[in-house]
Parts: C-alpha cells; structure tokens; sequence
C-alpha cells in the first residue's frame, strides 16, 4: 500500500456504471475504500491530507454529480485508468486513459510572519555590499552604499529607505529625475531582499533604475542578480526570475513547506474538516 505524497503517481480503475474506483491488480487499497466510502479517514492507518486532496479532485474529474460532460467520458467505455501525480502541495496532475486531463493548483495563504518586511518601512534585509561581477552579472546594494550621480545629487542607502542629498544643478526637470530615482530605487531595494511585489516597482520609475543599473555595470538586457534574486526585465518591467506565483519566491517557498507540512499528516484521529 503505498503511501501519497510528492512525487507519488499513483494509478486506479474507475468504473463508470458503479461509480466506484479499484485497484489495477483487485488488491485492498486504503484510498480506494475511502473513495468509495467504505472507509473513513479518522479510521485509516495510512491516509493523509494528500489523500483527502486527491478524493476531492478525482471527484471533480469524474464529476459524479454533474453528468457526463467530460471529453473523456465514451458512452461504449465503462472502465478507465485514471492517474494522479502530486507535482508538490499546491500542483497535482489527472491523466484518463494515458491522456492528460487536469492540472489542479491549489492556491496558498500566507501567514503574517511569513510575509515579514511588507510594510513602507521595513528595514533593507541586505547590509553587506557586493561590486559588480561581471561572471554572474551581479551586485548587492545595501544599507550604508552611496552612489554619486554626477549631477550634484548622490543616492545614500539607509535602513529602511533610499536618500537622496545635494543640491543638483538647479534644473527641475533633472530634480524631479532624481525623486524618481530615489523612490525606484526603494522599491528595488525591497523588492530584491524578498520584500515587496514586482509591482512597487512602478513603470515611470522603471527607465531610470534600468540606466542607473546599466551605469553601475548591469546587462539588464539578460538575466541578472540583485542581492541574491534573480531578476529579469519583461514588457518593460523588472520580475523576478522563474517566479510564478506574484508574491516573492522566499514567501511563497515558506508557506508552501507549511502547507505540505500539514498535507502529510495522517487523516487517523484528525478530524477531516480541520483540513
């Protein structure tokens, strides 16, 4: 009997006609009494939030109480093979007969303390600078550096926020330049210690953080590191690297440890509604 968890793939006979699920080889299968009701979860020995995913998700597939609609469902064919893949704790994969049907994404929460530093005025994560490194195309900017723009302003990191100081040229188009940088680069900032979405980085400060990394060394035009977060710039905007999911990728990876945390323990003595 084997035991669902990431990465596990796992095959069943669903029969159309008795709306029940066996096992490939008639073998006794926990999961499979527990589909068909023969067994419940508080009595399992082996069954965990996985399993109760996956009954939940398989019901959806065969959607037992909405009729056939399914573009698998042939009215000659009363048995089918479904498999289930647990990609991770937020992915699962449904095949019928071989042929992929659905993807399942479960949408994750996040805790406060998971989500630690999303305020204004959250202190910078990152106090030890890194020059440019042409290798990986990378740099650290943190608390402390001061970048002198040549215009009579100079760009200082504090704590928590970007200042600029000087007193400029006397052009306003070029003051008012600066204030942009100034709050671009704040965002950046906090954006590349894993703080703050992609979109603080507001577009009409876009240009000029892409020229003012293209003059500390960066090749924006590929993919490049600040501070440890791979980023990358798309339809004008800078992303981080790979990530899917909106929220920064150390958030997400946090709440999804947690959540497959809690997936794995057994359905036996938990009530199944506190899943």
């Amino acid at each position: 009997m084997s035991v669902t968890g990431i990465g596990s793939v796992q095959s069943y006979i669903y029969n159309s006609q008795t709306g029940k699920l066996s096992t490939k080889d008639g073998s006794t299968d926990e999961f499979v009494e527990y589909f068909n009701g023969t067994l419940s979860g508080e009595s399992s020995v082996s069954l965990n939030g996985y399993d109760l995913q996956k009954k939940c998700d398989i019901s959806e597939l065969i959607d037992v109480k909405g009729g056939w609609r399914k573009p698998w469902y042939n009215p000659d064919i009363n048995e089918y093979e479904i498999t289930c893949e647990i990609v991770n704790g937020e992915e699962a994969s449904y095949s019928v007969n071989g042929d992929k049907i659905l993807t399942v994404y479960t949408a994750l929460t996040y805790l406060p303390e998971e989500a630690e530093g999303w305020s204004a005025k959250s202190p910078y994560k990152t106090h030890q600078s890194k020059a440019y490194d042409p290798a990986t195309n990378s740099m650290n900017i943190a608390v402390g550096d001061v970048f002198d723009l040549g215009n009579g302003y100079k760009l200082r990191v504090r704590e928590d926020c970007v200042q600029a100081v000087g007193y400029g040229t006397g052009s306003g188009v070029n003051d008012e330049r600066i204030r942009h940088l100034e709050y671009g680069l704040n965002s950046l900032i906090h954006f590349a210690d894993q703080q703050w979405f992609a979109s603080s980085i507001l577009q009409q400060y876009t240009p000029m953080l892409l020229s003012f990394l293209t003059e500390l060394g960066i090749d924006t035009s590929r993919e490049f590191t600040i501070n440890g977060t791979k980023c990358v710039v798309k339809n004008g905007e800078i992303q981080e690297s790979g990530n899917k999911w909106v929220v920064p990728s150390s958030v997400h990876k946090k709440a999804l440890q947690r959540y497959e945390e809690w997936l794995s323990q057994p359905l036996h003595g938990v009530r199944e509604e506190n899943f």
